[in-house]
């Protein structure tokens, strides 16, 4: 199995700005190389507790092998490091997915 990104989205097409809360964001886009077509899902813990590594979790569920953000906490990072899980960390703000998507293929 090859690589799998998830890009968190604050909206709901590739045309819409990374977010750069990884836990809080809105939506993430994901991503096959190779692939024409991009999922988009919706966060279901933004509004939960902890949100981050619950996220984290359910990521390292569906096969994501690398997540593009901006910021996280200690206590996520430090799970994405012991599972493997690539984290690539954005600082601009105005990227939009689609960017990213030519930029991965």
């Amino acid at each position: 199995m090859g690589k799998q990104f998830a890009i968190t989205s604050k909206g709901k097409t590739i045309k819409s700005q990374v977010d750069l809360r990884f836990g809080r964001c809105d939506y993430l886009v994901i991503h096959r190389p190779g692939d024409e077509v991009a999922r988009l899902i919706e966060n279901p813990f933004r509004k939960d507790k902890n949100p981050g590594i619950k996220l984290a979790e359910f990521l390292k569920k569906n096969e994501i092998t690398a997540i593009i953000t901006g910021g996280v906490g200690v206590e996520v990072s430090d799970y994405l490091a012991s599972q493997h899980l690539q984290l690539i960390q954005l600082e601009e703000a105005d990227m939009r997915i689609v960017d990213i998507l030519e930029r991965i293929g």
